[in-house]
């Protein structure tokens, strides 16, 4: 089979979907990496089959909607950690740039998988953080509603606000 020059050009939007696919490979594999924190240790990307059942369950159990399930099985990642009051979860969103949409597609289904999983938190994660995603993240933690963010592998947990809504 032969190539021409044109089979090789890359068609607009292949190059993203292409570092977007190597940043959740990426975060997933080192989450122990990008996620550690003095308070969230064996950091891990839980297995997609081990989230999908949990989700499944609240979803046969009817304490989910069909909407929010098709919503929340969307989440690019969920991480695992320990904390000193139990396991944590992160519902993360991992684009090449963060905008204000993936923090609220975080929050959206942190919530959700939060009904599957217990204390989950929003996350985002990304090479780079637009000044929107930033406000965001700054509005939730000011709302009691800490937001982690990682920007090229180094994660900024927020302080545990006084006050805050534990989900």
């Amino acid at each position: 089979m032969a190539f021409t020059m044109e089979d090789l050009r890359d068609p607009a939007g292949d190059t993203s979907v292409l570092r977007k696919g190597f940043r959740e490979r990426r975060y997933r594999e080192r989450a122990a990496v990008c996620f550690g924190h003095p308070d969230f240790r064996q950091a891990q990307a839980l297995p997609f089959e081990e989230a999908m059942a949990a989700l499944e369950n609240v979803l046969d159990a009817g304490a989910i909607t069909p909407e929010e399930f098709e919503e929340a099985r969307r989440v690019d990642a969920v991480i695992r950690g320990r904390r000193a009051q139990g396991w944590l979860h992160l519902a993360l969103e991992i684009s090449w740039v963060v905008d204000r949409g993936d923090v609220e597609r975080a929050v959206k289904r942190a919530k959700i998988r939060a009904k599957a999983l217990g204390k989950t938190r929003p996350a985002v994660a990304g090479r780079e953080l637009t000044e929107g995603a930033r406000e965001a993240i700054e509005r939730l933690h000011q709302e009691g509603r800490p937001t982690v963010a990682v920007q090229d592998e180094e994660a900024v947990w927020p302080p545990e606000p006084q006050g805050a809504i534990h989900d």
